[in-house]
C-alpha cells in the first residue's frame, strides 16, 4: 500500500467538518435565498460549496506544514489533528480568498493580540453607535426646548413625571422632591393651571403618584388642581396617556434636565407640544447623578424605537375629562 503524504492525510482527517462548513449559507445566503428563486439560490450555493471546499483543500495542504513531528505522529496513527489546525485553515482559506500571500506560519501571539483588539474595538463602534445615534437624535430634538421656569410657555398643564420613593413608601426621594418642588412653584406662579402626576402606582418602590400627591398637598397645593395618573410606567406611557386620555396637546415637562430630553423628544413625537423645566437634586449624590445619567442615555435606543413603532400605552384607557375640568 502506497504511503500516504502528511498533507492527504491531514485532508482525510479534516474533510468531513470543513465539508459541513462550507454547506453553510449563512445569513446573507438567506437572504439571498428569500429575495431570488429558491431553485437558482440553492444550486449558487452548492457551486459556492464546491469552490470552498476546493479553496479549503489548499488551505490544508499550506496548513499542515506547520505541524512538528509529534503532531504528525499523532495524525498518522489518530487521524487527529491539534486544536489550532482548523483555525489555521480558516486563515489560509480566507487569505487566498482575498488573493493575499499564504501565511508563513501559525499566529504569533502579536498577532493574537491585534486581532483579539480589532474585534474588540468594532465590536465597541458597533455598541456605541446603536447607544449614541439615538441619543443624538433625541437631543437634536429636544434643543431648544428646556430651559428654566421664567423662560418657558406658558400652558395650561404641567405634567410631573413619577420616580422612586423612599423606604417605607411614604416620602419622595431627592430626585422626586425635585420634581414636585418645582411644578407647585409652576402651579402658584400662575405658569400652568393644573398638573398631571404620572407615575405607577404600584410601583417597586411604592406607590408613587400617592406620595406625590399627599407632598403636593402638604406644599398646599389644592387637591382639585391635580389629577393621578396611576399608569405612568414609563416615560413612552406617561406622554401616550397625556395625549390619548387626558387630551393633552400642551405642556411643561418636569423633570431631570438628564431626562428631559427624552421626554420633550417623546412627547413631542406623540403630539404633544411640550417644553421642558429642569428639577433639582438637594441631597442627590454624585455617583447617582452618574448613574440616572448612563441609564438614561441607555434608555436611548429603546424610546427610538418605541417612537417608530408608535405603540400603544401598557394601560389603554377612555378619555377622562377630569383635566379639562381642572385647568377650569
Amino acid at each position: 500500500m502506497p504511503k500516504l503524504r502528511d498533507e492527504r492525510v491531514a485532508w482525510l482527517a479534516v474533510q468531513d467538518r470543513l465539508r459541513h462548513r462550507s454547506r453553510r449559507l449563512g445569513p446573507l445566503g438567506w437572504l439571498m435565498t428569500i429575495a431570488t428563486l429558491g431553485a437558482w439560490a440553492v444550486l449558487r450555493s452548492q457551486a459556492r460549496g464546491a469552490a470552498r471546499m476546493a479553496a479549503y483543500s489548499v488551505a490544508v495542504d499550506h496548513v499542515t506544514g506547520y505541524l512538528d513531528d509529534d503532531e504528525r505522529e499523532a495524525l498518522r496513527t489518530d487521524r487527529r489533528v491539534p486544536p489550532w489546525f482548523l483555525f489555521e485553515v480558516e486563515r489560509a482559506r480566507w487569505a487566498a480568498r482575498g488573493r493575499q500571500r499564504l501565511p508563513a506560519g501559525r499566529e504569533t501571539r502579536l498577532e493574537r493580540r491585534r486581532r483579539i483588539l480589532l474585534r474588540v474595538v468594532l465590536t465597541g463602534s458597533v455598541v456605541a453607535a446603536l447607544v449614541l445615534a439615538p441619543t443624538v437624535w433625541v437631543r437634536a430634538a429636544s434643543l431648544g426646548r428646556i430651559g428654566p421656569a421664567a423662560d418657558a410657555p406658558a400652558a395650561d398643564v404641567a405634567i410631573v413625571f413619577g420616580a422612586q420613593v423612599a423606604p417605607g413608601g411614604q416620602v419622595p426621594m431627592p430626585f422626586l422632591k425635585g420634581r414636585l418642588d418645582i411644578a407647585a412653584r409652576l402651579l402658584t406662579s400662575g405658569k400652568v393651571k393644573a398638573l398631571l402626576i404620572s407615575g405607577d402606582a404600584q410601583g417597586g418602590s411604592g406607590n408613587e403618584v400617592r406620595v406625590m400627591r399627599d407632598y403636593l398637598a402638604g406644599q398646599g397645593v389644592d387637591p382639585a388642581r391635580m389629577v393621578v395618573d396611576p399608569h405612568g410606567l414609563d416615560t413612552y406611557d406617561t406622554c401616550r396617556r397625556a395625549h390619548d386620555v387626558y387630551g393633552v396637546t400642551k405642556a411643561i415637562l418636569v423633570s431631570q434636565e438628564l431626562h428631559l430630553h427624552r421626554a420633550v423628544t417623546l412627547c413631542r413625537r406623540l403630539g404633544v407640544d411640550a417644553y421642558g423645566v429642569p428639577a433639582l437634586c438637594d441631597g442627590c449624590r454624585r455617583v447617582t447623578i452618574w448613574y440616572n445619567t448612563v441609564r438614561d442615555v441607555a434608555a436611548g435606543p429603546k424610546a427610538a424605537w418605541e417612537a417608530l413603532r408608535h405603540r400603544q400605552a401598557a394601560v389603554v384607557s377612555p378619555p377622562d375629562p377630569s383635566l379639562q375640568e381642572a385647568t377650569r
